[in-house]
């Protein structure tokens, strides 16, 4: 009787215990088979929190100094071109002043020179009236010199041919008189004129010497 139911008991034991062990040497149902590489799940990265985008910022202020930059380099070459054109400007107005000066010396010197031989030819012809004057007055000694037979018709021969030679130098002399008036009138204007520039000339050294300075 006890031999029985110890075998009972074995057998019940056994009954329970190996499908047990069963159970745990087996793999589990969700396992990748041998040779596959397992998958893992990715971890989840945490959302950053929004910062704000400074570079933004940045490029609007490098083109506002870029723009300063270009505006002052600008202004500066203005400037540098404004002084060289008054500069030019200067010496233009100079040069041309120089120019006008020396022209106007040059008139001036040869209206003197048409002046002195105007007034050297008016004295001749002053001289030459002074002389046919003096002949005039001695007619005898005029009819002495030439001789002659009848001497009515010889004294007013030498008479009206002494008065026509008057006549005409006193001609001459009244053109060049004119001349010499005119002569005279222009080389005022031009020596006005020179003097004008060279006053000119010199306010306008002046300045660039004190500019300069």
């Amino acid at each position: 009787m006890k031999r029985h139911l110890l075998s009972l008991l074995i057998a019940i034991t056994a009954t329970i215990v190996v499908p047990g062990f069963r159970v745990l040497g087996a793999p589990p149902s969700h396992q990748d088979p041998p040779g596959r590489p397992r998958q893992t799940k990715p971890t989840q990265k945490p959302v950053p929190e929004p910062v704000e985008n400074k570079q933004l910022t940045t490029p609007i202020q490098d083109a506002d100094e870029a723009m300063r930059r270009a505006i002052t380099s600008l202004s500066t070459q203005i400037g540098l071109l404004t002084d060289e054109m008054r500069k030019l400007r200067r010496e233009t107005e100079r040069n041309s002043g120089m120019m006008e000066l020396l022209l106007n010396e040059d008139r001036l010197a040869k209206v003197e020179d048409k002046i002195q031989e105007a007034s050297s030819n008016k004295a001749q012809l002053d001289a030459r009236e002074q002389d046919i004057q003096r002949r005039m007055r001695n007619i005898q000694g005029e009819l002495l010199a030439r001789g002659g037979l009848r001497r009515d018709e010889a004294e007013a021969a030498i008479r009206n041919e002494l008065q026509r030679a008057l006549e005409d130098v006193r001609s001459q002399q009244t053109a060049q008189q004119q001349s010499l008036a005119e002569l005279v009138s222009q080389s005022t204007r031009l020596r006005a004129r020179v003097d004008a520039v060279r006053k000119k000339l010199e306010i306008l050294d002046a300045k660039n010497d004190k500019e300069e300075k």
